[in-house]
């Protein structure tokens, strides 16, 4: 990879993926809390009791992961609006799903699921073969699981997942 400074940085694999920005200007007007979004508790209620706010302009605490996040994809905006719905009627519930997404580029599909924080020290481990366009990348903090992605192998998002939410160290040799 080249920056435009003209310095050079050897990878094994380089993902580039570019976002969205928000548009709060009527959250803003409202007197709604923002950054990065619309700024919500777990339940999705904003700094308004009354106001509830889902998908990709929420910036929602998230319980498992300790921080607010901000998902720019359709499954939050399928499964969100039920947590805000359920906590609109005065039950205790909390959006908690690991983030997630999806994509065919060309011959390439991916599956993303978990949460690397912006600027966070983590490891890459990729395990496959990166030459043939199929592997998974494992993303770890403290030999723990955090996030991964996997790149043409199919049927292993519900195992990456399991493997997030254990939360415990992995032997990065055992990883496949």
């Amino acid at each position: 990879v080249r920056l435009a400074d003209g310095t050079r940085i050897d990878a094994d694999a380089v993902v580039a993926g570019i976002g969205a920005i928000p548009d709060t200007a009527l959250a803003e007007a409202a007197g709604l809390a923002v950054d990065n979004g619309v700024t919500t508790g777990a339940d999705l209620r904003t700094s308004d009791p009354d106001i509830y706010a889902a998908g990709d302009v929420a910036s929602a605490y998230h319980p498992r992961l300790g921080r607010h996040v901000r998902v720019e994809h359709w499954a939050n905006a399928l499964n969100q609006p039920a947590v805000a719905a359920r906590a609109m009627l005065g039950q205790e519930v909390a959006y908690d799903r690991l983030p997630y997404f999806y994509t065919d580029q060309y011959d390439l599909g991916m599956e993303y699921t978990g949460y690397v924080p912006p600027g966070a020290r983590h490891d890459v481990v990729i395990r496959g073969d990166v030459a043939r366009r199929e592997f998974v990348a494992y993303w770890l903090r403290d030999e723990t699981v955090i996030a991964a992605m996997n790149v043409n192998i199919w049927d292993r998002t519900d195992e990456l997942k399991a493997l997030i939410l254990a939360a415990e160290p992995v032997d990065r040799a055992a990883l496949t």
